[in-house]
Parts: structure tokens; C-alpha cells; sequence
């Protein structure tokens, strides 16, 4: 008995000093990491709060929650170079990442 008490100890003693020694690298499901900004509004309310002042620029085709190196991100879809778009668009917006990306202009496929 006392053998089975010394090695359960021994384990949580081990596994305790594993996590101590590796510590915590948790990325929530808005992808943030340790130290980074907490948005106060999700990426969804954001986008949707965003999304008119954006496609008032001349240039901006679309907006839409996307994916930049596996983290959510929010997308803007333009027929112009991305880079003249920086100084509207920041790349960072209320926490949230921006990413810009060339598409050309969007247009409706003829009905069949």
C-alpha cells in the first residue's frame, strides 16, 4: 500500500515539475497568446461594424473573417494594390489582424 502512495506521489511530483519546466503555451480560440492585447469585441462584431466604412473606399470589393497563418483574421478584398489602401486600413484593428489582398473586382455571373 504504501508502495502504491509513494509512486502516485512520485508521478504528480513529476508531472508537476513537467509543467513548470515546459510552462504554458495556451492559444484560445481567438488565437491569442500569452501577452497579447484581449479584443473587447469578437471578430465577427468588429467585421460587422467595419465592414460600410471599408466598402465606402474607392477600391475595396469585399470584406470577409479569413485565415493568415492558421489565426483568424480579417480580410479586405480590393482591385487596387494592397499598399495603397495602408494608409485607410491599418493592420491591426481593435485586436484583430487586417489583412489586404489584390482580387480584382467583383462581379455578378450572368443567370443560366
Amino acid at each position: 500500500m504504501c508502495r502504491r502512495i509513494a509512486i502516485v506521489l512520485l508521478n504528480i511530483c513529476v508531472m508537476s515539475a513537467a509543467g513548470s519546466v515546459t510552462g504554458c503555451s495556451y492559444t484560445g480560440p481567438g488565437g491569442l497568446e500569452k501577452g497579447q492585447y484581449m479584443p473587447d469585441k469578437t471578430i465577427e462584431q468588429v467585421l460587422k461594424d467595419r465592414t460600410d466604412e471599408w466598402m465606402a473606399i474607392p477600391g475595396v470589393e469585399g470584406t470577409a473573417i479569413g485565415l493568415y497563418e492558421g489565426k483568424r483574421c480579417i480580410k479586405i478584398f480590393t482591385s487596387s494594390k494592397p499598399q495603397q489602401l495602408r494608409d485607410k486600413i491599418p493592420p491591426m484593428v481593435e485586436g484583430h489582424p487586417v489583412i489586404i489582398e489584390e482580387t480584382g473586382a467583383f462581379r455578378a455571373l450572368e443567370q443560366q
